[in-house]
């Protein structure tokens, strides 16, 4: 049996009474499992009795807990439910990370017999100048993002309380990293140690640049909400 619009407002208003739960970027997603819940239960109860056994079921998901994810995210509150999710983007998060990190050294690692020393530097000092400068980019855009706006959403918070710290850490590593490390690579033999040196650069730039771009998959989940609303 399918839920009245104002069978659908009361799951929303007891989210809101109960849970305090006033996150644009999940509710959705929950209003849409409870009340699908509730209608398979319809079938042997009253919607009352229904929306009773759904919320008692959902009840520990819905309490807030807190997420420790600092590097990657931010240290803040959100519902149990959500924060599984979040942990299952962690894990594949990570995995992308790793990835992308080693990508350029093992490049440089596999030609490095077919390329001058001199060219080396060069190609590595302009990667990382790219690099820096898109998570530098992406900060700031991002940072005015949430300043502009008033998201209630859980990657509100995370913005909020991360990108502002993030500035000072990217340029300093840049800084010493980048321009005191130019043109360092003197001797072939040198490369191992200093390729050790540019996956720690990717590391530390790509994390940086896997939250900014989960930003944006959640910019991309508000504006699907808005439409929702507004359907």
């Amino acid at each position: 049996m399918k839920l009245s619009i104002e069978q659908i407002q009361q799951i929303e208003e007891k989210l809101y009474v109960d849970y305090d739960f006033y996150y644009d970027d999940a509710k959705h997603e929950v209003i849409d499992h409870i009340a699908s819940e509730i209608e398979e239960g319809m079938g042997n109860d009253s919607f009352e009795t229904s929306f009773d056994k759904v919320f008692e079921n959902w009840h520990d998901r819905l309490r807030e807990v807190e997420w420790s994810g600092m590097h990657l995210y931010g240290k803040i509150k959100m519902p149990l439910f959500y924060k599984d999710q979040l942990l299952s983007t962690f894990r594949n998060d990570l995995i992308i990370w790793g990835v992308i990190s080693l990508l350029a050294p093992v490049l440089i690692y596999l030609f490095k017999d077919s390329m001058e020393i001199e060219t080396i530097n060069n190609v590595v000092f302009i990667y990382k100048i790219v690099v820096f400068a898109i998570a530098l980019i992406l900060n700031q855009y991002v940072l005015k993002k949430y300043t502009e706006g008033n998201y209630t959403t859980v990657y509100g918070q995370i913005a909020a309380f991360s990108n502002k710290k993030a500035l000072a850490a990217m340029s300093l590593m840049a800084f010493s990293m980048i321009f005191m490390q130019q043109n360092s690579i003197k001797y072939r033999e040198n490369l191992d140690g200093w390729i050790g040196m540019l996956v720690f650069f990717n590391a530390f730039y790509f994390m940086f640049i896997i939250k900014y771009c989960n930003y944006f998959r959640h910019l991309k989940m508000v504006n699907n909400i808005k439409k929702w609303k507004n359907a």
